[in-house]
């Protein structure tokens, strides 16, 4: 079983209030359709203000940020 520690690759996403549910929603799904469910490759950890993706493989946390790049 993996640990929180082998997810060490991190993409942060702030909260703002011109994004909607849709957004979100949208942001999440990019994410869901490329990686898969949570747990395998990545794990994410919703906050007050942001979220945050963590990737096992840094090639796949790069491939996040260039899916995300026009949203972070």
């Amino acid at each position: 079983m993996d640990t929180r520690k082998s997810y060490q690759h991190k993409i942060k996403i702030n909260w703002t209030n011109e994004q909607g549910t849709i957004w979100w929603n949208e942001t999440c799904a990019m994410v869901l359709e490329t990686f898969g469910l949570p747990g395998h490759k990545y794990i994410y950890t919703p906050e007050y203000d942001f979220m945050i993706f963590e990737f096992k493989d840094e090639r796949d946390a790069f491939m996040c940020k260039l899916l995300l790049s026009d949203r972070l």
